[in-house]
C-alpha cells in the first residue's frame, strides 16, 4: 500500500501570509495542563513531552513555549491531512517580534480563556542554542532542541502560583496569529510511488539517485556557469575546425585556371552589356541631334517671318509717302 503524500506548512510571521490583515505573531501566552500552540484561532496540541520547572521560593515557571517541530493536523471541514512546521529560523524570528512588541501586562491567561487573566510577566524569554550547556537544561533541567523558545513567567500572586502548581497547569501555550506557507521540501514518498528504475533522474532541477526502487540521495544539479564554459570552449574548437578546412579546399584550387574560366565565362557577358550601353548612348546622341534640329528650324522660320513682316511694312510705308 502506497503512503500517502501529505503536505507541510511552515508557520511563518510574513505579513504576506496574513488572511485578512491580521499582526502576526504571540498575543498572549496561555498557563495550561496541556501545552498547546495555537494558530490562526484553531488549537494545535503539543506532540512534545510536557517540560517545566517550578520555583516554590521565588514562584517563577520556566517552560518552553516554541520548540522546533512538525504537528500532524486533520482539518474536518476540509477532510484533509497536513503538518504544520514550526523551524528555528522562524521561532527566533517569532521570538524578536514578541520582545520588542511586548506589553508586559495581562499577559498570561489560564487555558487559553482571555477572561481569566493569570497576574504574571515574563522575567526573560531566550532562544535555546546548545540543547546541553543552555540554561534551559543546566538550572532547569530541561533538555529540548536546539532553536526552542523559552520563557520564564513571575507570577506575582503566592496563593495563585500554588494553584497551578495543584492543577499541574504550567506548560505554556501561545495564543496569536500565525500564518502558514506550503513547504517546499521536496516529498520522497511522492517519487518512490513512481517507481522509478534504478540510476540517476534529472527532475525539477535536481539529480535523484534511486537504489532499488528507493530513492536514496538527493543532489543539486552543478552550477550553470561550468556549463557555459563547456559549451563555449566547444564552439570555439569547432570554429577553428571550420577555417581550416575552408583554408585547404581554396589551396586546392589552381588560381591561374579558375581565372581563365570564370573570365571565358564572364566576357561574353561584359561585351554584351557594353555593346548595350553604346547603342544607347548613340540613340541618345541622335535624339539630342534631332531635337537640336528641330529647334534651329523653328527659329529660322521665325526669323523669316519677322524679317517679312518688317519689309511689308517698309513697302507699305513707301507707298503712301509716293502717293
Amino acid at each position: 500500500m502506497a503512503e500517502k503524500n501529505i503536505p507541510t506548512y511552515k508557520i511563518t510571521i510574513d505579513p504576506a501570509y496574513a488572511e485578512n490583515g491580521e499582526d502576526l505573531g504571540i498575543e498572549q501566552i496561555a498557563f495550561t495542563a496541556n501545552p498547546a500552540i495555537k494558530v490562526k484561532g484553531m488549537a494545535f496540541s503539543s506532540e512534545a513531552k510536557p517540560m517545566f520547572f517550578s520555583d516554590e521560593l521565588k514562584y517563577r515557571i520556566t517552560a518552553p513555549a516554541l520548540i522546533p517541530m512538525d504537528i500532524y493536523r486533520y482539518d474536518d471541514d476540509a477532510k484533509q491531512e497536513y503538518f504544520v512546521q514550526f523551524t528555528k529560523e522562524e521561532i527566533e524570528n517569532i521570538h524578536g517580534k514578541f520582545m520588542r512588541d511586548m506589553v508586559n501586562r495581562d499577559l498570561f491567561n489560564l487555558e487559553h480563556d482571555t477572561e481569566k487573566t493569570v497576574p504574571a510577566y515574563v522575567l526573560e524569554a531566550w532562544i535555546v542554542e546548545n540543547p546541553k550547556k543552555d540554561k534551559a537544561y543546566s538550572s532547569f533541567g530541561i533538555e529540548v532542541p536546539e532553536g526552542t523558545l523559552m520563557v520564564t513567567a513571575q507570577v506575582t500572586d503566592k496563593e495563585y502560583y500554588a494553584e497551578l502548581v495543584s492543577e499541574e497547569q504550567i506548560g505554556f501555550s501561545i495564543e496569536g496569529y500565525l500564518g502558514m506557507k506550503l513547504s517546499e521540501q521536496t516529498n520522497k514518498t511522492k517519487i518512490n510511488m513512481n517507481k522509478l528504475p534504478d540510476g540517476e533522474h534529472l527532475i525539477e532541477g535536481k539529480i535523484y539517485v534511486v537504489k532499488d526502487g528507493e530513492v536514496i540521495e538527493i543532489k543539486e544539479v552543478e552550477k550553470v556557469e561550468a556549463s557555459e564554459e563547456v559549451a563555449l570552449e566547444d564552439t570555439v574548437v569547432e570554429e577553428e575546425t571550420t577555417v581550416e578546412t575552408t583554408e585547404e579546399e581554396t589551396m586546392a584550387v589552381d588560381p591561374e585556371l579558375d581565372a581563365e574560366a570564370v573570365l571565358a565565362i564572364v566576357k561574353p557577358a561584359i561585351e554584351e552589356q557594353v555593346n548595350a550601353l553604346v547603342a544607347m548612348i548613340a540613340d541618345l546622341q541622335n535624339q539630342l541631334d534631332q531635337a537640336l534640329t528641330d529647334e534651329v528650324e523653328e527659329e529660322v522660320e521665325m526669323a523669316e517671318a519677322v524679317a517679312l513682316s518688317v519689309q511689308q511694312r517698309f513697302s507699305n510705308v513707301n507707298k503712301f509717302i509716293n502717293k
